[in-house]
């Protein structure tokens, strides 16, 4: 083994710590990472939010990373995705995902559904309430 190999495999675990996301636990964590430039994604698992207004709970899981977002002047941060998908009966969708952050690190997640191409609303709004670390985490990279 080469005298280099120690000092290559230490270097590279402290490159590897050094671009690990960092967890951002409150709003204000999150809204100071995104006002600093940092990419910030953000993982959501349904199974443990709270349905409202008549939405069954649900085991969805998934993620993204925040492109564009704004905080409204009660402090909500709010952000949006969006993308063309297909519905279990095999036709065309656009959805719509709406998350709001509240300064009590409570997370509204609606999402909305539009036949294609006829934009007309398929079925109905789908709301859950998650918080932030618990349904909704999110991350500085």
């Amino acid at each position: 083994m080469s005298r280099m190999t120690p000092l290559f495999l230490t270097v590279s675990l402290l490159a590897a710590s050094a671009c690990a996301a960092k967890p951002l636990t409150s709003q204000s964590t999150i809204i100071n990472a995104l006002n600093q430039g940092s990419e910030v994604a953000v993982n959501i698992d349904l199974s443990q939010c709270t349905p409202q207004n008549g939405a069954v709970a649900s085991q969805t899981r998934g993620g993204l990373r925040i492109q564009a977002y704004r905080v409204t002047g009660d402090s909500t941060l709010s952000f949006s995705d969006e993308h063309f998908t297909v519905a279990n009966d095999g036709k065309p969708i656009q959805q719509f995902m709406r998350y709001q952050v509240l300064p009590d690190n409570t997370v509204n997640f609606t999402t909305y559904m539009y036949d294609l191409p006829s934009l007309q609303q398929r079925g109905a709004t789908l709301s859950y309430r998650c918080n932030v670390g618990q349904g909704v985490s999110f991350f500085a990279e």
